[in-house]
């Protein structure tokens, strides 16, 4: 199997064309990153880069994409005829417009708040094509948020704080609608825990349950870092704010939602974001913020920890962005200096590695920090 790492489709979904061009920083990341999918490939696959055309290994070969977009597998299908490597391209489907889009993801959270009384009614997202529709829909008492169709990690994102629209906001709105035609509209959460439920869906069409991502944002809302632990650890991190059982009915009736709205149409990795949030002196759960219908971080840390990490030891994985590749460099010396790696049966059990190459030109750097646990007593 050959993987290939492209961040960002969402908007090669929402662009439908096959010359799509991401934007530059962007484009920035996919160059830093395109080693990641080793850590979570299988033994004896490949990672394709850009640079490694002339490998045999590519010949007659299945494709594994971070995400499907019309411009990806246009992409190995221009190779493909170009170099005679006989590769097994995903197919694009219309449905994947609808199921990798926020519409997608208010359907699955309408069925759980159907399926579940505990899910806050209020949560629901709104879609708007106008700003008077906009204005009806907020209360002005409370924040609110507005969302663009067609995004992921913190972009085509736009907090606004109680009171009416101002006009820098009406601005930004206004050029949300005018490229996707439509914004959500929902409330503005007391959010205490950002984590995900992961999924696989076979090619035999059968949804599975891979694992939690217990993860961090910046303030806008862009991906930052992973917790590196065993399932049972980040399930405690969850269920020390939402119940226990509250969290395995979600889990099961998402399941079954999945494999209605998904399965018939798509085989491959599914994240569904949600979150713990504080309202009225409780806990509760949002329990699917958005569905990304891709590889993605959460999933990635899922498979370092069980492939690569002493399951004794925890860490965090981190994706960082910096301006200059002269500060990238000097903050990975540091981390090497102040964190030295240290291995056991093949496994991490401490220190700091970073993920990718580190080069002269880099601006992304993604990396872990693993440290040992101590027993319990």
């Amino acid at each position: 199997m050959i993987h290939y790492f492209n961040p960002g489709h969402e908007m090669a979904v929402l662009n439908a064309s096959k010359y799509y061009q991401p934007p530059r920083r962007v484009a920035k990341m996919q160059e830093d990153l395109a080693l990641l999918p080793a850590w979570y490939a299988s033994p004896g696959d490949d990672v394709f880069t850009g640079q490694n055309l002339q490998s045999e290994t590519l010949k007659n070969n299945s494709v594994e994409l971070w995400g499907v977009s019309p411009q990806s597998i246009h992409y190995f299908e221009t190779l493909d005829k170009q170099y005679g490597l006989q590769l097994r391209i995903p197919e694009w489907k219309e449905a994947y417009r609808f199921l990798g889009s926020r519409f997608a993801a208010q359907k699955a959270l309408a069925a759980l708040m159907e399926a579940i009384p505990e899910i806050d009614k209020t949560i629901l997202p709104q879609f708007c094509s106008c700003l008077a529709g906009i204005e009806k829909i907020i209360n002005p008492t409370l924040p609110f948020l507005i969302k663009s169709p067609y995004s992921s990690s913190g972009r085509g994102l736009l907090w606004i704080p109680a009171g009416k629209l101002a006009q820098p906001e009406r601005q930004i709105i206004g050029g949300m609608l005018k490229k996707q035609s439509l914004v959500s509209v929902e409330k503005a959460l007391d959010k205490r825990l950002d984590f995900s439920m992961h999924f696989e869906i076979s090619p035999a069409k059968e949804t599975r349950f891979v694992g939690y991502s217990v993860f961090r944002t910046n303030a806008k809302g862009a991906y930052e870092s992973s917790l590196l632990a065993g399932r049972e650890t980040l399930e405690k991190q969850i269920t020390d704010l939402i119940n226990k059982d509250l969290l395995r009915k979600t889990k099961e009736i998402l399941t079954g939602i999945l494999q209605e709205m998904y399965a018939p149409h798509y085989a491959g990795n599914i994240g569904v974001d949600m979150m713990a949030y504080a309202c009225e002196n409780q806990f509760r759960l949002h329990p699917c913020v958005e569905i990304n219908m891709r590889k993605s971080m959460g999933y990635l840390a899922i498979r370092l920890f069980e492939n690569h990490i002493s399951p004794t030891s925890q860490g965090s994985f981190f994706v960082e962005y910096h301006k200059s590749s002269s500060m990238l460099n000097e903050k990975h010396t540091v981390l090497q200096k102040q964190y030295p790696l240290q291995t056991e049966n093949d496994r991490i059990c401490s220190g700091y590695l970073n993920l990718c190459p580190v080069t002269d030109t880099a601006n992304y750097l993604a990396y872990i920090v693993v440290k040992d646990t101590p027993p319990d007593d």
